[in-house]
């Protein structure tokens, strides 16, 4: 096998952007050279950038322009091991490394390489309080560098699997759009209600508004099996993620039974970042609880079906409605108050019930994908270790 094993930084230059000064209105307004932030580098192929600068913040910066096919790789915070080939010269920030074109690396197999190490690099970034690797990190890690038809070849072998996680994820996504879309067209908008349907208050329809609490000793008492414990970060939009979440004892779910959610409960983050996520709670009654970021939502059944409720508040310009209006301070917040004065459209209960059969049907098929697609990403994860160690 006529593969070499060569640092990175032996065999291209490694560098990294910079930020012209904020106080400078020149050096953005009118700016028309792209500039690039990690944030950016969510997708392969980078067309186009979410901030520009000009000539002048260009010259008067540590910034420097990068040519197409420069493969960027984010260094710092929750982002880190993030990256993206530029298809278009551009600028960067200190946050992005540039691994600028070489001939001796064909772009694609660059990228899928830094794919293939994103793990490792998060681990290095993992020493200080704020994660974060370096430019001279990347440069001394050791690829293992075939001839240039042959990076060819496994680019475009790992690009095929790549693409049909691509495909899926897409489907993924068009099942929700689906819904909304669907939603739309039963019910119309749930704030304009152009259909003319009778509104009444969540407190018309509601026997219990209230949040959960955190049991004494905090995360010191959580654990991974038990009585699940749901926070905010497990209420997403229309669905639970299990993923991640932590329990609770026996012992302890008994001493807070006010906080004990019921099946058909809809469970509505309160405050913070993820305010006005909501989601239907499906399963056993008393067999979860809440904590105090979380309202639970108990509602009259033969008046309202829950997940018909749960897809009026996340709909997009119900949730403008809603959070432009929540009271707080510095953190967002909404009191029980607020919540119980939502107002939401009372179109016949059957037809909340057809929707939201229409929901679980769509929710059945979306899971099926969800095992494909993790099927086909567990597939293209091998392919690159083998790729990348002259296996292909």
């Amino acid at each position: 096998m006529n593969w070499k094993k060569e640092k990175l930084g032996n065999v291209i230059k490694i560098t990294s952007g910079g930020t012209p000064s904020r106080s400078k209105n020149e050096y953005y307004n009118n700016g028309n050279i792209p500039w690039i932030k990690t944030g950016d580098l969510k997708v392969r192929d980078l067309f186009n950038a979410s901030e520009f600068i000009t000539e002048q913040g260009l010259k008067n910066s540590s910034a420097k322009l990068f040519p197409k096919n420069t493969v960027l790789v984010a260094m710092y915070g929750a982002t880190i091991g993030a990256n993206s080939i530029l298809r278009i010269p551009a600028c960067t920030n200190q946050a992005c490394a540039a691994l600028l074109p070489s001939k001796n690396i064909y772009p694609l197999f660059l990228y899928y390489y830094t794919c293939s190490i994103k793990s490792r690099l998060i681990a290095m970034g993992m020493g200080g309080g704020q994660p974060n690797i370096s430019a001279t990190i990347l440069k001394d890690i050791s690829i293992l560098l075939p001839p240039l038809p042959e990076q060819k070849r496994i680019a475009d072998i790992l690009d095929k699997a790549d693409s049909l996680r691509k495909k899926r994820q897409k489907a993924i996504e068009q099942c929700d759009e689906f819904l909304k879309s669907t939603f739309l067209h039963m019910f119309g908008d749930p704030v304009t209600n152009p259909k003319g349907w009778p509104i009444s208050e969540i407190a018309d329809f509601a026997s219990k508004v209230s949040s959960g609490s955190t049991p004494k000793g905090g995360q010191s008492v959580y654990q991974r099996s038990g009585i699940y414990f749901i926070r905010s970060q497990n209420v997403r939009m229309n669905y639970l993620d299990y993923s991640n979440i932590y329990c609770i004892s026996n012992e302890i779910h008994n001493k807070m039974k006010r906080t004990w959610v019921k099946n058909d409960d809809v469970l509505l983050n309160i405050t913070g970042a993820s305010i006005g996520r909501v989601a239907c709670f499906k399963g056993e009654d008393d067999i979860a609880n809440v904590n105090q970021h979380v309202c639970i939502i108990r509602i009259d059944k033969n008046k309202v079906n829950p997940i018909f409720l749960s897809y009026t508040i996340s709909q997009d310009s119900y949730q403008r409605k809603i959070i432009g209006s929540n009271s707080g301070g510095t953190r967002e917040a909404f009191n029980f108050q607020k919540i119980k004065a939502f107002e939401i459209l009372m179109p016949p209960l059957l037809l909340q019930q057809k929707f939201a059969s229409n929901v679980e049907k769509t929710k059945a098929i979306k899971q099926n994908m969800q095992k494909q697609l993790k099927e086909l990403d567990d597939n293209f994860n091998s392919l690159m270790q083998r790729a990348f160690k002259g296996e292909l």
